[in-house]
């Protein structure tokens, strides 16, 4: 394995027979060698991304940060490349699941171990995969599937939100918006609902985890909290016909979505 570069000289093998094989197919006279050259070319990459895991993971201290990842990103970047040109969504696939190990091993190197680097780049490819892949997917899978991609992300600062951290409440709190805005763009009901649920959840760890460091702000939370739902309660009834067909017209929408 050397120093990490026999991986670049394999990934440039790689794209020089896949040109010379797309060069090859131009001329009569050295067509037979279009397929083989290409072949060999989409191939190669895959070999430089095993090569790059077997030193990543035999390889302690390596000779600079990243030079394995790195390899694995230009990897994946040649497969969505051959994906968009071939119109070949395998090949996409391929390079979601090489960008996710190659983040993984950045993570790894530069010992960032917090869950979310791992989970939310992995739930968005889920996520991205299921639009990509509709038709190929059947369709009794789709909404296990965006659960798994949404909880993949929304799931991930929890771990750190019980032990007190208010960064992560604040991530979970980006997260839950994002992944609802989300929703809207792509229409799909499964991350409006999860989404929405996770930032009630996380609204009320902010009261939670604030009466703990504050107790005075529990109560102070029930005097403004209390109040505001009586106000809306009567704003609701005085408004009640408007109220019930915004509803209406509400469900009618979401019925209409993914």
């Amino acid at each position: 394995m050397g120093h990490g570069l026999s991986t670049y000289a394999v990934l440039a093998a790689g794209v020089i027979a896949w040109v010379l094989g797309k060069i090859s197919a131009r001329n009569p006279q050295t067509d037979v060698l279009s397929e083989p050259l290409t072949q060999t070319g989409m191939a190669l990459p895959l070999v430089a991304v095993g090569a790059g895991m077997i030193r990543h993971m035999g390889t302690s201290q390596p000779g600079w940060l990243g030079i394995n990842s790195l390899a694995l990103l230009f990897a994946a970047g040649f497969y969505f490349w051959q994906g968009l040109e071939d119109r070949r969504k395998s090949m996409v696939v391929l390079a979601a699941v090489i960008l996710n190990i190659a983040l993984a091993m950045l993570w790894r190197e530069l010992q960032w171990w917090d869950p979310q680097f791992f989970m939310i780049p992995l739930g968005l490819s889920i996520l991205g995969i299921i639009e990509f892949m509709k038709a190929e997917i059947p369709e009794r899978l789709h909404d296990p599937l965006r659960y798994l991609g949404a909880l993949a992300i929304l799931v991930s600062p929890t771990f750190h939100i019980v032990g007190g951290s208010w960064i992560h409440i604040f991530t979970l709190l980006l997260a839950s918006v994002a992944v609802t805005l989300l929703s809207i763009g792509l229409r799909i009901r499964v991350l409006m609902f999860t989404g929405t649920a996770f930032l009630i959840a996380d609204l009320l760890a902010m009261i939670v985890r604030g009466s703990i460091d504050n107790p005075n702000i529990l109560w102070i939370a029930g005097i403004v909290i209390g109040p505001a739902v009586i106000v809306l309660a009567a704003v609701c009834e005085n408004h009640r016909e408007t109220l019930l067909t915004r509803l209406r017209i509400l469900s009618a929408e979401l019925e209409s979505w993914n």
